[in-house]
């Protein structure tokens, strides 16, 4: 875990405007394991606050042990400066920890409790939010192909939301705060993947009064895996999340997190929630978005190399 801290940037403030292959393989490996992690959330038969308490203790541990790296220390170092150099820096830090913190346990709590869809249509918004808010809060260059995945992306969404007229809570909570984490992040340099870690340590404390007040559950073998499983996971899943968003742009960023919302959408109808008929053809229009997106991040390789 100690290789993400590396790439910080010296000035992480600046904006990304090149993206880096290491960020995009990066980005597809959380995906990955955030699948995985919505999934094994649904079978274990603790709570979701028991279940978010366990991620964000093993999550500290792993920082903890990280900071053994002298990058780390060193990010660690700048991070406490970059805290102390404005009063309001320590309240804008509160302010993300709270919205990444209400970020992990629904994340856990929906898989529970018949939300996985509506989740996944949160995360199919949160690109498009990502992308638009780099380009006009952060003034990121969007390029005419990442403009007709944004098209087709809103035309997908927008077939959804006529399909379907109510737009559950869970949706709203996931793409708005979201997007207004990640520019804040951005605008005042707290991009770095130890910035994750003080966050995390933020929340220890409510995790312990999870754990206190929670209905307790027989922690046999199978489940105490299940929750190791998630909470190791988790950590390294947010670590190269986190890890992408510093190397990417912020419209590549975005629009490379659509590979989860698919992942996750495939795990709700596993989990046995059902699709409407509009979501075929939303989903169709989403898999030509994405074919159009590789087709570019190819030609774009190619192009560098």
């Amino acid at each position: 875990m100690g290789r993400p801290f590396a790439v910080i940037p010296k000035e992480s403030a600046v904006p990304v405007q090149q993206s880096s292959p290491r960020g995009v393989l990066a980005s597809l490996a959380a995906s990955v394991l955030f699948g995985g992690i919505f999934c094994l959330a649904a079978l274990v038969r603790s709570s979701a606050e028991v279940v978010f308490a366990w991620r964000v203790l093993i999550t500290v541990l792993c920082y903890a042990a990280a900071l053994a790296h002298p990058a780390a220390r060193r990010a660690l170092t700048v991070l406490w400066r970059r805290l102390r150099s404005r009063w309001w820096m320590p309240l804008l830090a509160l302010l993300l920890a709270t919205i990444v913190g209400v970020q992990l346990w629904l994340f856990m709590w929906a898989p529970m409790h018949g939300h996985a869809l509506d989740a996944s249509l949160g995360y199919l918004l949160l690109p498009i939010c990502l992308v638009l808010g780099g380009r006009f809060l952060m003034r990121h260059h969007v390029s005419r192909m990442q403009w007709l995945v944004v098209a087709l992306a809103a035309v997908a969404v927008a077939v959804k939301l006529a399909a379907t007229p109510e737009l559950s809570w869970v949706t709203l909570v996931i793409c708005v705060p979201y997007t207004l984490y990640f520019v804040l992040r951005r605008r005042f340099g707290l991009d770095g993947p130890i910035v994750f870690g003080a966050e995390t340590a933020a929340m220890v404390p409510v995790s312990v009064l999870f754990l206190v007040t929670a209905t307790p559950v027989p922690l046999t073998p199978l489940e105490l895996s299940g929750l190791l499983g998630i909470a190791f996971a988790s950590a390294l899943a947010m670590t190269l999340y986190l890890g992408a968003s510093s190397l990417l742009s912020m419209p590549v960023f975005g629009l490379l997190s659509y590979v989860e919302p698919v992942l996750l959408v495939v795990v709700a109808l596993i989990l046995g929630e059902r699709m409407q008929g509009a979501d075929l053809a939303v989903y169709g229009i989403l898999a030509v978005a994405l074919g159009i997106l590789a087709v570019d991040g190819f030609r774009r390789a190619r192009t560098a190399g």
